[in-house]
């Protein structure tokens, strides 16, 4: 029989027992730094400051580290003579910037690798590409940052947006196969008139059709007559694809983390996947095309662009020490320690939606991702949620999502860097249903 230890909240955002998501239906829950983007409309997440690892050749703070051997494209002083890259004139400002004055435009990056000859080799059959993981070859778009500064001077819409997205190839407006299925991205939008922000996912292009789009989000000031950075983060996870959005609205180099999202499955669009994929299908390969774009703005100044190929966990990968472990309920057979102590074949068991293991730092920690080993984690999956906190009372929630249901070893999450000392991780359900949550080894994890 389980053990019920003393209880503390695991923060004033809670999923209720009336949330459970796989005995109920998937259910969105409103996060405070993470949003699972499933069916419904996602609730906002909290803007932050972020955590740059350091900045890249022009001084601009990179998120995420770039990938050993990874591709990276910067805009250059000459960009007529850069073969890599696709969309209208580009003409120097007497302050360093770039001006471009085609309304819409559509600035695309080509992989090292790719030229538009090869388009019509392109894979785009969707069962095909979620086993082969690429459009065009190994060198396509997929774990990226994609940042640019950038200064609205006219336009005709203030409701139009900026938008940086990659995992795709060139965006027709044909809706025939297989021109339609090159257009799959993720697409990160900001916003003219207010500066707010949002996710869309595409699974193919025809116009309007083949989008599921999150809500708005992070509104303030109007993005006109000023440089405001912003950038777009995408990178598969063991469950499916995390999304992050940063701005610096001040032009300093000081980032803020507007949003973060997991893309889980059940973010469906409202039609027929017309390249053989699911509604909600999840965009977990590569693209050859990354692509800087605006719309109804034919006076815009533009600086510091680059995409680069990252690695979330290059270094976000040393475990810290704990001082400490307990559970809000567990078997005797199988406490709260044997989640600690570095052996995948002892376990923590704590019975009830909502059980939590609370890890003890001893000591405030900057931490930037988690490690859980699932019991029988190749046969089930396990929805869960990380929370952090600085002083056991007031917990944030740091990721939210879906085990994998494929592997015993530890599968790691990133998110955004924060000091914490406490870290709790909260199940509310798995594949079988059976009420348990069984946790082998967890960890926290420091750049």
């Amino acid at each position: 029989m389980p053990t019920t230890a003393p209880r503390s909240r695991p923060g004033p955002d809670r999923a209720p027992a009336s949330g459970r998501r796989a005995l109920l239906g998937m259910t969105v829950l409103a996060l405070a730094a993470t949003t699972v983007l499933t069916a419904a409309a996602a609730g906002p997440a909290a803007a932050a400051a972020a955590t740059p690892i350091g900045n890249d050749v022009d001084g601009v703070a990179m998120m995420y580290p770039t990938k050993a051997g990874g591709q990276e494209w910067r805009l250059d002083g000459n960009p007529a003579a850069d073969d890599r890259l696709d969309g209208p004139a580009l003409k120097r400002n007497p302050d360093g910037t770039f001006k471009v004055t085609q309304a819409d435009t559509r600035l695309g990056v080509l992989s090292a690798t790719y030229d538009h000859d090869d388009e019509d080799d392109l894979v785009w059959s969707q069962p095909t590409l979620r086993t082969v993981g690429y459009q065009h070859d190994a060198s396509d778009w997929r774990d990226v940052e994609l940042t640019g500064y950038v200064r609205l001077n006219k336009t005709s819409d203030t409701d139009e947006e900026f938008t940086w997205y990659a995992r795709g190839a060139r965006h027709t407006g044909t809706g025939d196969t297989p021109q339609t299925c090159w257009g799959t991205a993720y697409k990160a939008n900001l916003r003219y008139r207010d500066g707010a922000t949002r996710w869309q996912k595409e699974l193919f292009h025809d116009g309007g059709d083949g989008y599921a789009s999150g809500s708005w989000q992070h509104s303030g000031a109007s993005v006109q007559g000023k440089l405001v950075g912003f950038k777009a983060v995408m990178f598969n996870t063991p469950a499916g694809v995390r999304m992050e959005t940063y701005l610096d609205r001040s032009n300093t180099n000081t980032w803020t983390a507007v949003a973060s999202y997991d893309d889980q499955g059940g973010w469906a669009i409202d039609e027929d996947n017309r390249c053989g994929g699911t509604r909600d299908e999840v965009v977990r390969w590569g693209g050859p095309i990354a692509t800087l774009r605006w719309d109804l703005a034919s006076d815009v100044d533009v600086t510091r662009l680059s995409v680069r190929e990252i690695d979330p966990r290059a270094t976000c990968n040393r475990a810290q020490p704990v001082a400490g472990v307990s559970a809000n309920t567990y078997e005797a057979v199988n406490p709260p320690q044997n989640a600690v102590d570095g052996n995948l074949t002892t376990r923590w068991s704590g019975y009830g939606f909502g059980a939590y293991l609370t890890v003890d730092l001893g000591t405030r920690r900057t931490i930037c991702g988690a490690g859980v080993a699932w019991h029988r984690g190749n046969l089930r999956w396990n929805d869960y949620t990380i929370y952090t906190s600085v002083d056991n009372v007031t917990y944030v929630k740091a990721w939210e999502g879906r085990s994998s249901g494929t592997t015993l070893q530890p599968e790691v999450t990133g998110f955004p860097a924060r000091q914490a000392r406490y870290v709790k991780y909260a199940w509310w359900n798995n594949a079988e249903g059976n009420g348990w949550a069984s946790i082998t080894e967890v960890t926290a994890l420091s750049a």
